[in-house]
């Protein structure tokens, strides 16, 4: 069998052409890599210095502001469980979550560094927003979304930055070494998305992985000037699979013994209150509406609440 691979898909092209490469990507292998995206290189790299300076800071001062249901705030090494039905332990990373900064606002007090930073990177955080929208725009021309239901904007429509959302900024530190009994093993489980999509910004050392089949597993290599852009489990059952949330996972390689890897996804989720039902396009396929637990169409929010209680172990700071 061939190995699919991951497309790269120039945003600079004429929308239509552009939205015809991603119908291509969502609906094969679920990933794709955007370049000319319009985000600047010195803002991304802004964005990685300060990760690594904050993930340099000594426990105690990261454990002042530990993750809680709430989704905000930091995770020490072993804390996420990613696949928990395979994984001995927990990921081998640490990380920090950033909730919108909802009408300018953090969403809780931030550790000192990144309060010095709060307006670079609420600019970021809304920076990914608008690039996210790019995307979403084009998965919305892709489908053929008629304009009396909602057209260009169906999608965008359901993505407003400053509404509650899941949405989160996400620093992620894999550190170099780690336990030699597990070094034969994932750093980070194998795992599908939760929400629309993620965006994800890459730096020096690789080490993810995509199932392109059942069988096989492909590396997603750095691609300078690019982002990697993925479909997530709201986004299959919007499209009733038509676009694929496909599983990805972070390995060890022979340079994490030496070489920390830093990353920075941002991953994009509708609006709290909405209903995932199929989208109006004749290229979806009918199916099944998922329920809640009162018999209610399930939201975007409650989707996120059951994937986050399965993937966490919390702890009171």
């Amino acid at each position: 069998m061939t190995s699919r691979t991951i497309p790269t898909i120039d945003f600079s092209q004429d929308k239509n052409v552009v939205a015809k490469k991603v119908l291509e990507a969502c609906s094969t292998i679920g990933f794709f890599y955007m370049i000319n995206h319009g985000l600047p290189q010195d803002q991304i790299d802004r964005a990685f210095a300060l990760s690594k300076q904050y993930f340099d800071l000594p426990a105690t001062e990261k454990r002042k502001h530990l993750i809680q249901e709430h989704n905000h705030g930091y995770s020490e090494l072993y804390s996420e469980t990613l696949d928990p039905e395979h994984q001995r332990q927990g990921d081998h990373k640490e990380g920090f979550n950033f909730r919108n900064f909802v009408h300018g606002k953090p969403f809780a007090p931030l550790p000192d560094l990144f309060a010095q930073n709060e307006e670079f990177l609420q600019s970021f955080s809304r920076a990914c927003h608008a690039t996210a929208m790019r995307v979403l725009e084009a998965f919305a021309i892709a489908l053929e979304i008629p304009a009396s239901e909602g057209g260009t904007e169906w999608f965008t429509h359901r993505h407003h930055y400053d509404e509650p959302s899941g949405q989160i900024l996400r620093f992620l530190k894999y550190p170099h070494g780690g336990e030699a009994e597990y070094q034969d093993t994932v750093r980070a489980g194998a795992h599908s998305d939760y929400g629309s999509i993620t965006l994800l910004f890459q730096k020096d050392v690789p080490g993810l992985e995509v199932q392109a089949n059942r069988e096989e597993w492909i590396a997603a290599p750095l691609i300078d000037g690019s982002i990697l852009v993925n479909v997530g489990d709201q986004m299959q059952e919007w499209t009733g699979g038509l676009f694929k949330s496909t599983l990805h996972r972070v390995t060890f390689l022979p340079e994490h013994n030496h070489l920390d890897r830093y990353s920075m996804p941002f991953f994009v989720h509708p609006e709290d209150a909405t209903p995932l039902v199929p989208i109006p396009s004749h290229l979806v396929p009918s199916s099944s509406i998922q329920k809640d637990e009162h018999g209610q169409v399930l939201t975007a929010g409650g989707h996120l609440q059951r994937r986050l209680q399965a993937t966490y172990s919390y702890e009171k700071s």
